[in-house]
């Protein structure tokens, strides 16, 4: 009795994957992109840029960096931060 209490309580690989995965998720067989992802490539790129312009900016303010590296390095973040907005917009 005990045995076959075990076996019905098994799951294989293959169906924890089929019952673990949601339908918007699936990605197909050959190992194809998923059906439907959230953001477009420039999105996340924006993204990206806008986030890592906003640190360069911020922490050169905060590091109290030499006046001329400081605003050379507040131009950079900037400048990130405005090409990683318009990705964003464009996207």
């Amino acid at each position: 009795m005990q045995k076959d209490a075990e076996a019905n309580l098994q799951i294989g690989p293959v169906n924890f994957e089929a019952y673990d995965r949601s339908e918007e998720g699936k990605t197909d067989r050959d190992g194809g992109e998923k059906a439907r992802s959230g953001l477009s490539r420039m999105k996340r790129m924006g993204l990206l840029l806008t986030s890592t312009g906003s640190l360069v900016a911020v922490s050169s303010l905060a590091l109290d960096l030499k006046d001329n590296v400081s605003s050379l390095m507040v131009g950079i973040g900037t400048v990130l931060f405005l090409i990683g907005a318009l990705l964003y917009i464009k996207g």
